[in-house]
């Protein structure tokens, strides 16, 4: 029997080198991890695996993305599943923690750096600098918000794409012939046209109500609720977040190549050093899917 867990990202990608420290490596699990490539890769990984063996079991976790919390939380209900979704919106939210940064700036301070030496020294002030860094992407973050679930509001409608089915061939032929592939590309056509023109009249699609649905999760992430909770470092980008954490810092003179993937892996290498489960995550993802992938 051989276990797999599926993530996101290539070889050898920051989701895999997170899960292989803070949950094959930690946990000492006998589990292979296959990286999936881009979002939508993990279920035909998933089924490729599994199909080798019936004794193969393959788990995939899942950026959360813009999804709902809710949606993910789901997942975790089932312990039985073999599809969960994180809890916060990329791999990269988890290594933005206060404890974890702070580490960090304390190792910058005990190598020497000088620049380092203005950056917070508890994690409440780390606190306040991650939320200063947070606030001038506000704005961007609630038109993530919004172009995800105008999104699901379009796709409900059908799909906008051009993809004819291919038609069965007539008896005694091995492909389809003109009458047969002129229905179809008729038919899809018509399909489509039909569907534009459904997409173009439903009332989530117009300006004042997209204005409107922008403006309200705005209006969300502006109140200070949002940034005190910490609900931000869940909620965001941790790409952008870790992007504007690594140019704070080389404008403070730290080294140009001191860059996003760079303070990734310092994190990384932080959290490593301080982790425990349940301790630095409530509640703690790395922890679970460890208890997960242990029952098989």
């Amino acid at each position: 029997m051989a276990v797999y867990l599926v993530c996101e990202g290539f070889l050898p990608g920051l989701d895999r080198r997170v899960l292989g420290t803070l949950v094959i490596q930690f946990h000492n699990l006998a589990v292979l991890i296959e990286p999936a490539g881009g979002s939508k890769g993990h279920g035909a990984v998933r089924a490729y695996l599994e199909s080798r063996s019936p004794q193969h079991v393959a788990i995939a976790v899942e950026d959360r993305d813009y999804r709902p919390g809710a949606v993910a939380n789901g997942t975790w209900a089932n312990r039985a599943g073999r599809r969960f979704i994180w809890r916060r919106h990329e791999i990269e939210n988890y290594l933005l923690h206060p404890r974890v940064i702070l580490e960090l700036f304390n190792d910058f301070r005990a190598a020497g750096a000088s620049w380092a030496n203005v950056l917070p020294a508890t994690e409440p002030d780390v606190s306040v600098l991650l939320q200063s860094l947070a606030f001038p992407l506000f704005e961007d973050h609630a038109a993530q918000v919004v172009r995800h679930e105008l999104v699901q509001v379009i796709n409900a409608a059908g799909g906008l794409s051009f993809g004819p089915q291919t038609p069965a061939p007539p008896a005694g032929a091995h492909v389809c012939g003109y009458a047969q592939w002129l229905t179809a590309l008729h038919q899809e056509a018509a399909r489509l046209c039909q569907t534009s023109g459904t997409v173009a009249k439903l009332p989530d699609l117009q300006p004042a109500a997209i204005t409107a649905r922008y403006d309200a999760h705005l209006a969300q992430v502006q109140n200070p609720v949002f940034l005190t909770s910490g609900n931000y470092l869940i909620e965001m980008k941790g790409k952008d977040l870790l992007a504007a954490l690594s140019r704070h810092l080389v404008g403070l003179g730290a080294p140009a190549l001191l860059n996003q993937a760079t303070v990734a892996d310092e994190l990384l290498r932080m959290l490593e050093r301080i982790y425990q489960p349940n301790l630095v995550y409530q509640p703690d993802d790395f922890a679970e899917l460890a208890d997960i992938l242990r029952q098989y």
